[in-house]
């Protein structure tokens, strides 16, 4: 048998056969008659030397599978993917986009922190200043009603305005004022006496509010913030989960947050890195996939994907000779810049975020990506009991969490939703002995009739994710 470096790999020698190699060499040494039994001194000192020159062939054995990208583990295999320009995806924690309430002015430092109930601890990333420049929630109040007087504030681009009857009175104003925003992209409450409270219902996208109006006062603005888990890992945070505040500021109220977080992940594996490696490796250094990696690579950025459109005609939505890349989570900035850097000259970069970037003569380029765009699936369950089996009294809210907890893993930015994978989360739930699923998806929150709802796939575009959430599923016991 041959030992070693071979035609067919690296054979390591086996310790028996070194053993009796050992003996041969020591009998031809010492004489034929010498005894070399277990238990007698000259073979205890071939045996532990026979031990050694094993353990020896045992460690050149690993440096040959440290050069082996199916055998080569953790720094190993991270300086194999290196030589393809991969690196391996660094532990993340999980993103929430939170509205910090409070008095304007209000100062809340990075490294603010809030709990779930749970008791994961996060922490927000940049420094706050609660003003109406950013914000995901606002309330207001009218203080004077005058018969006749035009009463106005601006929400974002839309001028939101009404004039005043003699008879009206504040609340009446408040009240005609509030029916004028658009219900779709914000949620309202009229408080009354106590002001309308209005927030955005997407829940991550901030807005601006410009009010001046002597007769109207705000009474309490939600920033926009962005707090990250302390500890990395795929933590789920639900809408309105993470509103216990931990470090107490004069002036900040509450931390809710109206959007479901974007979940973090532990360090890639090597068996998932190894899997990687076909798809993110790269040669050149401004093509879709250098792009995509180079991404890939930013700190907080979970998702990252390149399309491109090299045709001199328009396609997909996409201009001629342009390319888009869709990014989930990191900073807007710091990807324009990741993307002037390794993007191809003359190509544009196409897309529904767009930032500056300087180059190094201080001349500003306009540089596009995209956020995926938001398709909020609904969901009818009807089930039927296992006589055979007890329900659980919580049987609606099992169902719900088991469907959103399946979504942190089967739903992500391009990916078509499967209605039947989930059945699964559905008869996990003891006591369910028949179900059925129909689904429906909509651009906004606006509820779809019933009609719409089908028992059929839902088609999700490349710049596209489905959005679940428990709000928007209905379970409901098959009537008899």
């Amino acid at each position: 048998m041959e030992y070693g470096l071979t035609e067919k790999g690296f054979v390591a020698k086996p310790l028996h056969v070194i053993l009796e190699e050992e003996r041969a060499a020591y009998r031809n040494t010492f004489g034929e008659d010498i005894d070399l039994s277990n238990d007698s001194i000259d073979g205890a000192y071939v045996g532990n030397q026979a031990i050694k020159l094993a353990q020896l062939w045992e460690q050149l054995e690993g440096l040959w599978a440290a050069g082996d990208v199916d055998s080569a583990r953790g720094i190993y295999l991270d300086r194999l993917a290196a030589l393809v320009s991969v690196q391996r995806q660094r532990a993340s924690g999980t993103s929430v986009y939170a509205a910090l309430w409070g008095e304007p002015g209000t100062s809340v430092s990075a490294g603010h922190m809030t709990r779930l109930a749970s008791g994961e601890i996060f922490r927000l990333t940049r420094s706050v200043v609660i003003d109406p420049g950013s914000l995901l929630g606002f309330a207001f109040r009218v203080t004077e009603a005058v018969g006749g007087a035009t009463y106005s504030f601006q929400l974002g681009d839309i001028v939101i305005s009404h004039t005043a009857d003699g008879d009206d009175d504040e609340e009446t104003i408040q009240a005609a004022l509030a029916s004028r925003i658009d219900d779709t992209a914000y949620s309202v409450e009229d408080g009354g006496e106590d002001g309308v409270t209005v927030h955005s219902r997407e829940g991550f996208r901030p807005f601006s509010l410009a009010l001046t109006d002597p007769r109207m006062e705000i009474v309490s603005l939600g920033s926009f913030g962005v707090y990250e888990a302390e500890t990395p890992g795929p933590i789920f945070v639900s809408v309105g989960a993470l509103n216990s505040i931990v470090t107490n500021v004069n002036g900040l109220d509450s931390v809710v947050n109206y959007a479901t977080g974007i979940t973090g992940r532990n360090v890639e594996s090597d068996t998932e890195l190894r899997l990687a490696l076909g798809a993110r490796q790269r040669q050149a250094t401004s093509n879709e996939m250098a792009i995509q990696n180079a991404i890939q690579a930013i700190n907080g950025v979970h998702f990252a994907r390149v399309y491109s459109n090299r045709a001199m005609s328009p396609s997909n939505g996409r201009p001629p000779k342009s390319f888009e890349a869709v990014v989930v989570g990191g900073d807007d900035q710091e990807i324009a810049e990741v993307i002037f850097e390794v993007g191809p000259a003359g190509i544009e970069a196409f897309g529904n975020i767009k930032r500056e970037v300087p180059d190094s003569e201080g001349f500003a380029w306009e540089i596009g990506f995209s956020r995926p765009v938001n398709r909020y699936v609904w969901i009818r369950v009807e089930y039927a009991r296992n006589p055979e089996e007890e329900l659980p009294i919580d049987v609606i809210s099992a169902i719900r969490d088991n469907i959103i907890a399946w979504s942190q893993t089967g739903i992500n930015v391009g990916v078509d939703l499967i209605f039947q994978r989930m059945f699964k989360p559905v008869y996990l739930v003891p006591g369910i002995g028949y179900a059925t699923i129909s689904v429906a998806a909509t651009d906004d929150l606006t509820p779809p009739p019933i009609g719409a709802y089908e028992s059929a796939n839902i088609v999700i575009g490349e710049t596209e994710i489905a959005v679940m959430d428990g709000s928007r599923i209905i379970v409901q016991e098959r009537a008899e």
